[in-house]
């Protein structure tokens, strides 16, 4: 069976209102570079399989993008895309959980629809979620029929898996253009500066200042103090050693503020709590209150990884800041098996703008999905907008010196 798409007249069907966080759904979706692709065969199976299993003529891989539903796979369908008003996945996303219409005319949401009253005779559709790692509904895989029907618990359960699959596929295909822009982007470095290299690899700059202030502070600790054991009290020689001893601290100092200059503040302690107030006190706003709370023995994380809880947090705090109806903010750092942090504002529905995206993008999705994490959006009791992040652990590293 293969439907065909004919000009339709004005009806008095319900278009599907938009997701809460639609702004951001279309920049994850956006991020995929998949919307008018070629089609691809690891795509084709998928949706190739859920109509086997669901013993339906019709199957697709939708996305939903802001004025249309294009698919990226289908099958006895004779289009690419179509309006997004009559797109039955645009009911769909709207929902994270299978959505299912056994009789289209007995559903008021579908029983004035042209693709159900002309002469496509549309009469079933089941539909499940593609849910991004933020929580975002970017499209669906369904099944459509020209007869009323059910599906049973097994092909329910098997069009979820084959949704899991889709978001899986989506989430590979990103992460290795990630990987190939990472890889062209070492190969432009070549021709660039040290200076500019080491300013962005952020990674570099954290090891280099941890083995700058630790290992050679250390050893110039240890002169420091074998000059005070030298100290026998011969008038002649006390001179000499409290200048000496002026000299190391001094060297001291330098060293110091110059391991600051690659990461300030993250040298004084590998402490969270203190690492991350020392993060809430850099970025205070006159009327904005900030709560911080962290449970759980953060003494066993590595200190990178430590480093990436502030930058993570610091880079939504930064987005956070631009809202100017913001009053409340609070965080929260868990720490048991992984690692959930949850970032809650009360702020009003906000659109985002280029600029934000761009900083949510690159400074906070990207760490989160290098860290082989996971974040997305919620929507609480009391009505405030959360950002939950969940990260492995990485153990802490173990570091040994000697003297040779």
């Amino acid at each position: 069976m293969i439907l065909t798409i004919l000009p339709y007249p004005i009806f008095f069907m319900l278009v599907a209102e938009l997701p809460k966080f639609e702004d951001v759904r279309l920049a994850d979706l956006h991020l995929y570079h998949l919307l008018d692709s070629p089609p691809e065969k690891e795509f084709d199976e998928l949706r190739e399989l859920a109509a086997r299993i669901c013993n339906c003529p019709v199957s697709m891989i939708s996305l939903v993008d802001r004025d249309r539903q294009w698919y990226k796979s289908q099958q006895g369908f004779d289009v690419k895309e179509t309006g997004r008003d009559v797109a039955f996945c645009s009911h769909a996303i709207l929902h994270n959980e299978l959505m299912i219409v056994e009789d289209m005319t007995k559903d008021i949401r579908f029983d004035d629809h042209p693709f159900v009253t002309g002469e496509q005779h549309v009469r079933f559709y089941a539909g499940a979620p593609i849910v991004s790692p933020t929580g975002q509904n970017l499209g669906t895989i369904c099944v459509i029929d020209q007869q009323p029907r059910t599906l049973n618990d097994f092909q329910k359960h098997a069009l979820e898996i084959l949704s899991n699959q889709v978001t899986k596929l989506l989430e590979l295909r990103l992460k290795t253009k990630i990987i190939e822009d990472r890889a062209a982007r070492l190969i432009s470095l070549k021709d660039q500066a040290l200076q500019e290299f080491i300013a962005e690899n952020d990674q570099a700059q954290l090891l280099m200042a941890k083995e700058l202030h630790e290992n050679i502070a250390q050893d110039l600790a240890a002169i420091r103090l074998y000059l005070t054991m030298a100290d026998n009290g011969n008038e002649k020689n006390v001179q000499f050693i409290a200048a000496a001893q002026k000299a190391i601290r001094q060297v001291m100092d330098n060293v110091k503020n110059l391991s600051y200059n690659f990461s300030p503040s993250t040298l004084e302690t590998s402490n969270l709590q203190l690492l991350m107030e020392d993060l809430l006190e850099k970025n205070k706003k006159d009327g904005l209150d900030v709560e911080l709370l962290i449970s759980g023995n953060s003494s066993s994380v590595s200190f990178l990884q430590l480093i990436s809880y502030v930058r993570i947090t610091e880079a939504w705090l930064q987005v956070l800041l631009k809202q100017p109806l913001i009053t409340k903010v609070n965080i929260t750092i868990t720490i048991d098996a992984g690692v959930h942090i949850v970032i809650s504002d009360n702020a009003a529905d906000r659109w985002f703008a280029d600029k934000e995206n761009e900083i949510f993008r690159n400074a906070l999705y990207y760490r989160v999905i290098g860290m082989n994490g996971h974040l997305r959006f919620v929507e609480s009791a009391n009505g405030l907008n959360e950002l939950h992040v969940q990260l492995p652990i990485v153990k802490k590293e173990i570091y040994s010196s000697g003297n040779n």
